[in-house]
């Protein structure tokens, strides 16, 4: 149940390995088992942050309960960006939400 979209700038010539990496660290951070979590990326998105076109990241994170230090989550997620893609923590903003069960769907029905 674990969603997190990354939407960049940057090119990411290794996606499917950033992808991977990237389920293993939600995972780990969130408390969620990787099973459920998904993780996409759209890179190379035309995209300005306080004007400038530098390397920037946006991070969209979705889940049934929030992880309870969103300090130590935020961290866990700009640190594998910074990490892997160059991106630094002052360029990358993160959206956390905590959606309700019922309006979350899988396998024909909702959690």
């Amino acid at each position: 149940m674990p969603f997190l979209n990354i939407v960049t700038n940057t090119k990411i010539p290794e996606q499917t390995q950033l992808l991977k990496l990237t389920s293993q660290t939600v995972a780990s951070a969130a408390g969620k088992p990787e099973s459920y979590v998904m993780v996409t990326c759209q890179s190379d998105t035309k995209m300005l942050m306080g004007g400038s076109d530098a390397p920037a990241a946006f991070l969209d994170y979705r889940a049934l309960g929030l992880p309870s230090d969103r300090s130590e989550f935020s961290d866990a997620l700009c640190s594998l960006i910074t990490n892997e893609l160059g991106i630094s923590g002052d360029r990358i903003y993160i959206s956390m939400t905590d959606s309700e069960r019922q309006n979350w769907g899988w396998n024909h029905s909702t959690f």
